[in-house]
């Protein structure tokens, strides 16, 4: 301490004579500020250029200067005066440079400086041990050390204050490691002489820490960068910590489990202090792993990873803080490392840790686990052939099938969906595996087990249709392998272990692979990517299945009609196939989509589905066989027919079947006939009712055959979630305009509840009159009735007779009311269906300016103004709007002389429908339509114009004379508009 004491000495004793630009620069070396240090350093250096020949004195009193700051914790002294120190000891010892100092002077400095004698505080004593371990680094840095020539004995020196400080002060032992643990790189990429390295080595034996994470480090870097050197002996096997029979001790070190060595002598103390940052020893251990061939004696990556991370940090009695190591080293390596070592992470301890402490947010590492996995996510997401890899560690052998299930994430849901198809292509037979065999014996874990996989594997289509690359042959062939899993175990039994599941399939599992079949072509549909070849991939794929039995027996019996059915099909489906595609290349994929679609519900078990075959046949052959005898008129009823198979199929409360008949309905608007158009809006003429759903479905008191299905389509079946679920629900639009819906919808529930309030009242009175009793809140007008006692067993007889009358009459009443709830449901889901058909019909060009389509405008306005339910009411004044938006100008229709009495008494009924009240869509749609109607027939005749003003005139005088007249004022108003604009076209 007596140079300390001198130096401060000194700067009292000369304040006249300080160098106010030197103070200047020794207080900028403790700025927190990056670039103020930086600059302060180079200043201070440049004062000891060999230009500038500072004396020794100079020198001597600038080391001791910077050796001091080093032992401060102002600011970011430390950091600063070590960059100084460093740079000013590589100026003053530089090759050639003749000085009266020497490299142990220096050291003698520094050891001064920094030692703490133990009579100051505690913050003193740390600040001396941080100013050692600094300078030391500054003078290895520096490489005084070691150029021009080695200099043994004061690398010794510097070395054994090191190891000293290390073991003295286990908490600062990480950072005194650091220190020789980048000297030996820096050594190696000066090429210096490997015993420089070797007395390290022998130093750190000496003080007892080659079984620390520091000493491994340190040995490893030797090992890799220096093999030719002479090793210590007797500490590792094959002088190497990597060693296949070190892996226990290797184990003990990297975790820092203090304890006797395998010679008995006492190992050195653990840190005693947690640190939340990794140990760059495992850095240190990853390289070297990495970065070395492996050897028949040396540990392999996996095998490291299993006995030293796995069954060390992440050993069932190992503590949190090492467990939150574990997850640091997972995430280091799954976000810095190769996908080949990246994917040998996945083990048994640590997947069992990440979904413990996943499933549960209040574990203490939850948050770990949390980074963990978005950690995978975030490498899947930057390298998607990870996935496979991902999805193999966290559901195969290590992990659990219900992963997602248990810890409460989308984890590999997400990670699915970014797979590429080299990933898919190694998922896929895992999960098919996995779904034959989840792992257990109970039916119902097995159960749960598959609906999981059958959620993923929808995912990975969702995911897929929706990829850049989902048009390619490759990616076609991936979702046909989904396609084909789900085949596989949705339409065959188990028996003899044909299909190798185990345990057997339920039918209610079978019937949710189904529904995932149906779904995921319903995504395939909606992308209009493989609509067309997919499907038929699926049916072909059960129809083979069928025949060969690989699979086991077909769910499904099937008499020789449908066999027959189903065979001329595939015909049919196999002459579409070879069909060229470039005629009618549209039409060839819609045929190749329905019969497709048809023959799945065939396989489904739907009886309605091989009516459907035959009317299909009917249409193909009208179409495409045989097409030199092909007239018209065959065109035109193979067309309606067509339109009514599209309606059967547009009926089902599913969106597969909506998309479907939508995109086939697309390739054959043009080809729509008068009579198939009708066929459409018959539906929207319909009532919203029971009456109604009769007359379409021809559903003439079939109660029984009603009841059957009831119970066929009620069997309980696994949870599925909604989205998933290809069953489509009509929700009423809100709208809120609409001011009188409020009360309206209350009124309406007044009058609900007084029914119901009626039909209590009079089932309780038939009761009451059944047992001869009364109510509670009732008058007793008569005297009470005799006691059960007195009753003969007639009477008694009498009484249940006349109860079962009761209960049966209110049962039947219930069942009527719920009937006629939901034929209302199925009424506007139809209607809703169809509208969406006829959206598609009118914005097709063919058809919107043919003269055809004007026969959509009064059903469309009747609907505007008759429908119950608003949502309905607003999409069909939607598709006349879109319709009269859309025929102008050359889309206008063109009116034969044969066609023009009809197109005027069109426009007398538009304006005999603006008179009745409605909605304001209503009367908006009127004018739109009847405006419409006026341009086709001026376009057809300007002297038109004379008719139209006499209609427009009498539903003026209505306006005025009649009561029953309830045309809008808008009416009026935008054929003022038309008239004004129309007037100077006219003129001109």
């Amino acid at each position: 301490m007596a140079p300390h004491h001198a130096g401060s000495k000194k700067r009292r004793r000369e304040p006249v004579n300080v160098n106010t630009k030197l103070v200047e620069i020794y207080e900028d070396l403790a700025s927190e500020n990056d670039e103020v240090r930086l600059k302060a350093a180079q200043a201070l250096v440049s004062q000891f250029t060999p230009d500038k020949n500072p004396t020794d004195e100079e020198i001597q009193k600038a080391l001791q200067r910077l050796f001091r700051g080093l032992c401060s914790s102002r600011k970011a002294a430390r950091i600063g005066f070590s960059i100084a120190l460093t740079e000013v000891l590589s100026q003053v010892f530089a090759a050639g440079r003749s000085s009266g100092l020497s490299v142990q002077g220096v050291l003698g400095t520094w050891e001064n400086i920094s030692n703490a004698s133990g009579g100051e505080s505690g913050q003193e004593a740390r600040d001396h041990h941080f100013g050692r371990l600094f300078g030391a680094e500054a003078i290895i840095k520096s490489g005084v050390l070691f150029s021009p020539k080695a200099l043994i004995p004061e690398w010794t020196k510097v070395l054994g204050l090191v190891f000293d400080l290390a073991k003295k002060k286990p908490w600062i032992r990480e950072e005194c490691g650091w220190i020789v643990y980048r000297s030996i790189h820096d050594l190696a990429s000066q090429k210096a002489d490997g015993k420089l390295v070797q007395v390290a080595l022998e130093a750190l034996c000496a003080n007892d820490l080659a079984r620390t994470p520091e000493g491994v480090a340190i040995w490893l870097a030797a090992k890799d960068l220096f093999p030719g050197i002479s090793f210590p002996s007797k500490v590792w096997k094959h002088d190497d910590p990597l060693d296949s029979k070190e892996r226990s001790q290797l184990a003990k070190a990297m975790k820092e489990s203090s304890g006797e060595s395998e010679e008995g002598e006492k190992g050195a103390k653990s840190s005693g202090v947690w640190n939340s940052k990794l140990h760059f020893a495992w850095d240190a251990a990853l390289l070297s792993l990495n970065g070395t061939k492996e050897s028949k004696s040396r540990l392999s990556f996996a095998d490291f990873w299993t006995e030293v991370v796995d069954n060390g940090l992440f050993a069932s009695a190992s503590s949190e803080e090492r467990k939150y190591w574990g997850f640091l080293l997972f995430a280091k390596v799954i976000n810095e490392h190769s996908l080949q070592l990246a994917s040998k992470v996945f083990t048994k301890n640590l997947v069992r840790c990440l979904t413990n402490q996943l499933a549960v947010k209040d574990r203490y590492l939850h948050r770990m686990a949390v980074k963990a996995a978005k950690a995978i996510q975030a490498r899947v997401a930057k390298e998607p052939e990870f996935a496979a890899a991902s999805v193999k560690g966290l559901m195969g052998s290590a992990g659990s099938v219900n992963f997602d299930h248990i810890t409460k994430t989308k984890t590999v849901e997400k990670i699915v969906s970014e797979a590429n198809l080299e990933a898919l292509n190694t998922i896929l037979p895992l999960f098919e595996k996995l779904v034959a065999s989840p792992g257990t014996e109970d039916s119902k874990a097995a159960a749960s087990s598959r609906q999981v996989l059958a959620g993923l594997l929808l995912s990975m289509v969702r995911a897929r249709v929706s990829a850049s690359d989902a048009a390619d042959e490759a990616s076609e062939a991936a979702l046909e392998k989904v396609l084909f899993i789900f085949a596989r175990f949705a339409y065959f039994t188990s028996e003899e272990g044909k299909n190798g599941a185990q345990p057997p399939f339920t039918q209610q599992t079978q019937e949710l692979f189904r529904s995932r079949i149906n779904s995921s072509l319903n995504s395939i549909i909606a992308a209009q990517k493989h609509a067309a070849t997919l499907p038929y991939a699926v049916v072909r794929k059960i129809r083979d299945a069928v025949k060969s039995e690989e699979y086991g027996k077909f769910i499904i019996s099937m008499d020789d009609t449908i066999k027959d059915a189903v065979k001329g099909a595939f015909k049919a489906l196999k002459k579409l196939s070879s069909m060229d595609k470039k005629e009618s290349a549209a039409g060839v994929d819609a045929f190749k989509l329905l019969y497709s679609m048809t023959v799945l519900q065939v396989y489904n078990g739907d009886a309605d589905a091989v009516s459907m075959l035959g009317e299909l046949d009917f249409c193909y052959n009208k179409i495409f066989a045989d097409k030199k005898s092909k007239k018209d008129e065959e065109t035109s009823e193979a067309s309606d027919a067509l339109v009514e198979i599209l309606l059967s199929f547009a009926s089902k409360p599913s969106q597969l079947f909506r998309r479907m008949s939508e995109q086939v309905f697309t390739a054959f608007a043009p080809n729509v006939t008068a009579t198939g158009l009708e066929s459409l809006t018959s539906i929207l003429e319909a009532k919203e009712s029971l009456a109604g759903q009769q007359e379409m479905f021809d559903q003439q008191d079939d109660e029984e055959d009603a009841e059957e299905d009831e119970d066929g389509e009620d069997e309980d079946m696994m949870d599925v979630d909604e989205m998933d679920s290809d069953v489509e629900v009509v929700e009423p639009e809100d709208d809120d305009d609409d001011a009188s819906s409020p009360s309206d919808e209350e009124a309406e529930g007044d009058d609900g509840n007084d029914e119901d309030a009626a039909e209590i009242a009079a089932f309780e009175a038939k009761l009451a009159e059944a047992l001869g009793t009364h109510r509670a809140d009732q008058d007793l007008k008569e005297e009470e009735s005799e006691s059960d006692e007195d009753m003969g067993d007639d009477e008694m007889e009498e009484i249940d007779t006349a109860l079962v009358k009761v209960f049966k009459a209110r049962r039947d009443a219930l069942s009527k009311k719920n009937d006629k709830k939901d034929a209302k449901e199925t009424m506007v889901n139809f209607k809703n269906r169809v509208l969406d058909l006829l959206e598609i019909y009118v914005k097709n060009k063919q058809c919107h300016s043919s003269l055809l389509a004007l026969d959509l405008i009064l059903p469309l306005l009747r609907l505007t103004r008759r429908s119950s339910v608003k949502q309905i009411s607003n999409k069909a004044n939607s598709v006349l709007r879109e319709y009269t938006k859309l025929c102008k100008g050359a889309s206008l229709p063109a009116l034969e002389s044969d066609d023009v009495e009809a197109v005027w008494e069109l426009l007398k009924a538009i304006h005999a429908e603006a008179m009745h009240s409605g909605p304001p869509a209503h009367a908006s749609g009127c004018s739109q339509a009847s405006l419409l109607v006026v341009k086709v027939l001026t376009a057809h005749d300007k002297n038109a114009v004379n008719g139209v003003v006499d209609v427009y005139a009498e539903t003026r005088k209505a306006q005025l004379l009649s009561s029953k007249c309830h045309v809008q004022p808008s009416f009026f108003t935008d054929w003022n508009n038309w008239c004004v604009s129309a007037g100077r076209a006219m003129k001109n």
